[in-house]
């Protein structure tokens, strides 16, 4: 591997720029028998979330006997290679278990029904209704045409039960804001805390269109353009979005947490936004109120 070549796969990965990284290692494929150029595509692919096909690089790195890792110094990355074949063997078959059952919910999410009937749904102790929330999330009361225009500046169609929902009440902090974890393993969060719906008052921080809203966590905060992020994490740790990466911009989304602090993982919560707002649960469902606690076991 020349000199030149690994030092901008170095910076790439040390920038977190995987998906650069990996097309720049595509492009060498003479090099597979060169141990270092192993490692990195190995990195490249762990760092991205794909722990199972990362496993075969680190091997056959270490088959051309790479063991010490010095490509990352000062940082909290392990100096080993059998470092990292452990992190990669006690991961991968998580990650398949993971992508097989994302990949099953994607599948079937055609027949989960997307409406939801907010005259008899239950809104006792739905929203916050402290002055912070008032403040700072809940907008004005709006109007088909101020829905048509957030579409048409974020470039996707809302789903109709969202657009009901803020027509009741234009985004607020939420009181019923954790949700369990689909997929509940003991080597993932059982459940997620959420602050708030986000709604379409641009002079709210909190809405779609707001100084902190969607786009900024997109541009500033380096979360995926996979659709529009409609809620943050209560622990600050992340986004939910309305994931539009299957269906495109004019189809009913599914929904997805986004963890910042790791590497933007994604974890599917529901089907759909109708489903999502019906899973939202009290936090005294859960035993453990600290999501820190659960993402240690990651």
């Amino acid at each position: 591997m020349n000199n030149q070549l690994l030092t901008q796969v170095r910076n790439l990965n040390t920038s977190e720029d995987h998906t650069a990284a990996l097309q720049l290692l595509d492009n060498q494929p003479e090099l597979t028998t060169n141990p270092l150029y192993c490692f990195h595509y190995g990195f490249a692919l762990f760092e991205s979330h794909r722990e199972h096909e990362s496993l075969k690089w680190f091997k056959k790195a270490s088959d051309l006997g790479l063991e010490e890792i010095n490509e990352f110094p000062n940082t909290y990355y392990p100096k080993s290679l059998t470092e990292w074949l452990n992190r990669a063997e006690r991961k991968a078959p998580e990650r398949i278990e993971k992508t097989s059952y994302e990949a099953n919910r994607k599948a079937s999410r055609a027949s989960t029904n997307t409406g939801i009937d907010y005259n008899t749904f239950n809104f006792q102790d739905f929203w916050s209704s402290d002055d912070y929330s008032k403040e700072t999330a809940v907008g004005k009361p709006i109007t088909d045409t101020d829905i048509s225009k957030a579409e048409a500046k974020l470039g996707y169609r809302l789903p109709t039960s969202y657009k009901n929902l803020i027509k009741r009440q234009n985004g607020g902090l939420l009181e019923r804001n954790h949700i369990a974890n689909p997929l509940q393993r003991d080597w993932a969060p059982d459940h997620f805390a959420i602050s708030g719906i986000y709604g379409i008052d641009e002079s709210k921080p909190y809405s779609l269109c707001g100084k902190t809203g969607s786009e900024y966590m997109i541009k500033e905060w380096g979360y995926p353009h996979i659709g529009i992020a409609i809620a943050s994490d209560y622990y600050g740790h992340g986004m939910v979005f309305l994931d539009y990466t299957d269906c495109g911009p004019e189809g009913e989304p599914c929904v997805t947490h986004i963890n910042q602090e790791s590497n933007y993982e994604k974890t599917y919560l529901a089907d759909n936004f109708a489903q999502f707002i019906q899973s939202l649960l009290p936090a005294d469902e859960f035993l453990e109120e600290d999501d820190e606690i659960n993402e240690n076991k990651q």
